[in-house]
């Protein structure tokens, strides 16, 4: 599994173009909200602007876990690459684990750019070390989404599979309170959104920023959440193969 791992990772940081897309766009939505639009209520402005910062870097993570990951096992597909690794010693939780580990650290160069952006732009002050535990914490919380993108890209094929996970990534950030506060939803939405696997990642980072370690049940929430797609995913390339 490591030889193939480290040709997911090598794959990932060679496309530049796909790197960049994954800054500008979280960046870019990140800044809109802080920056143009200006949402944060009179007197919120510094704890909006951080609380906004971990939900783009966030929004922007799941996205690129989701169509990256998504996008090459298309391509996968296309030019017959499963037939050879049908062949090889790569047992199929090795391909799983791989393509979630690698989809994960693809995403690092999103994150960073987002909190960046925070730090130099929108004027974030954090202590020194909460920085490193945010990135930490979000790479963390991408776990379920990479996991994720492996089986809807073994479970959809040709142009539908864009729609769909396009339409699945919008709808968990919705849910998760990543463009709206989930104390804003109808109390019926909300009793389910809190059980949604972006309010569990998001809950980690957002914690950090008051200084709270990540609590027990959002990590159970997000190992749950992990565990049931890396499942899923493990079926679905099984029975592509």
């Amino acid at each position: 599994m490591g030889s193939y791992l480290r040709l997911e990772m090598a794959r990932n940081f060679r496309n530049p173009v796909g790197t960049i897309m994954l800054v500008i766009f979280p960046v870019g939505l990140y800044l809109l909200f802080t920056r143009v639009l200006n949402l944060a209520q009179q007197g919120q402005a510094g704890d909006f602007a951080a609380h906004s910062m971990v939900s783009m870097a966030l929004y922007g993570a799941m996205g690129g876990a989701l169509g990256v990951i998504g996008g090459a096992i298309a391509m996968e597909r296309g030019k017959g690459w499963l037939a050879q690794l049908a062949v090889t010693p790569l047992p199929a939780h090795g391909y799983v684990t791989a393509k979630l580990l690698a989809g994960t650290a693809g995403v690092l160069p999103s994150i960073v750019a987002v909190l960046a952006a925070g730090a130099l732009l929108s004027g974030v002050r954090l202590p020194p070390g909460t920085w490193p535990l945010l990135v930490v914490l979000i790479l963390v919380g991408v776990l379920p989404f990479a996991a994720l993108g492996v089986a809807l890209g073994y479970a959809i094929e040709g142009q539908a599979g864009g729609l769909v996970t396009m339409t699945v990534y919008f709808v968990l950030a919705v849910l998760g309170g990543l463009w709206l506060p989930v104390e804003a939803m109808p109390e019926g939405v909300r009793a389910v959104a809190e059980y949604s696997p972006a309010y569990a990642a998001g809950s980690l980072a957002w914690g950090a920023l008051e200084g709270r370690p990540p609590t027990g049940a959002s990590l159970a929430l997000l190992a749950a959440w992990t565990l049931f797609f890396a499942a899923l995913a493990l079926w679905r390339y099984r029975r592509a193969l």
